[in-house]
């Protein structure tokens, strides 16, 4: 059965109107490579932030648990690739699935709340999220995304969210809804389609080069579980 979307609580939100003493530009906090995390919301709210040129600039803040959280991998060429999720892998040594092993995979990139938290927290922008932080989320993490991102999402509190953010900074630059199941997802926030995975798209970073096949083999898993 189809359903009909309806943002109209998102539009009941009151909006929050903040000025800003200089030029806002959000590129300032978006150097480095950025996290991969999964949350919860706990909370959301709307901002309008007028910068010192009259300019106005509206987000949503998505008051998120971090669950867990990886940082963002990238070549030299700026290609993004897959993150180590683990410092060890299962690798098959026999037939049919029969036996394996585990081996080095080399110096995970999981994240803990706190390192999430020094990498995307910036004091002048925390300033301004953090007294509409839930009271039973103080350890919250505000992300925000552009309202008209927003538009195109049904995001309510309590849902999972994958998210990627836009360097080292609270703004996200890729959103998906995980299912009940926590495997696959709804909308995405950044041009992608409706309907897609974000299974797919990590492993869509992956090398499109043939698999040695002289190798062993590794074991297709949710490395987030590890």
């Amino acid at each position: 059965m189809s359903r009909i979307y309806d943002n109209k609580p998102l539009h009941n939100l009151p909006v929050i109107n903040v000025d800003i003493p200089s030029i806002w530009d959000p590129n300032q906090y978006s150097s480095g490579d950025g996290v991969i995390l999964e949350g919860n919301i706990k909370g959301r709210s709307r901002f309008s932030l007028t910068d010192k040129s009259h300019s106005k600039f509206r987000y949503y803040i998505l008051h998120t648990e971090v669950q867990r959280a990886h940082r963002r991998k990238f070549e030299s060429n700026g290609r993004e690739i897959e993150p180590n999720f683990s410092e060890t892998h299962k690798v098959r040594t026999g037939y049919l699935n029969s036996s394996y092993k585990v081996e080095p995979k080399g110096q995970t990139d999981k994240l803990s709340t706190d390192q999430v938290k020094d990498i995307v927290c910036h004091d002048d922008l925390t300033k301004i999220t953090s007294p509409r932080l839930p009271k039973e989320c103080t350890g919250c993490l505000s992300l925000w995304l552009q309202e008209n991102e927003m538009e195109k999402m049904e995001l309510e509190e309590g849902e999972m969210i994958r998210v990627k953010t836009s360097g080292n900074g609270p703004f996200i630059c890729s959103i998906t809804k995980m299912d009940a199941e926590a495997k696959t997802k709804g909308n995405y926030a950044g041009g992608e389609n409706v309907g897609g995975s974000w299974t797919d798209k990590i492993m869509g970073m992956k090398s499109s080069q043939p698999a040695d096949t002289s190798q062993a083999e590794g074991v297709d898993e949710d490395e987030w579980d590890d």
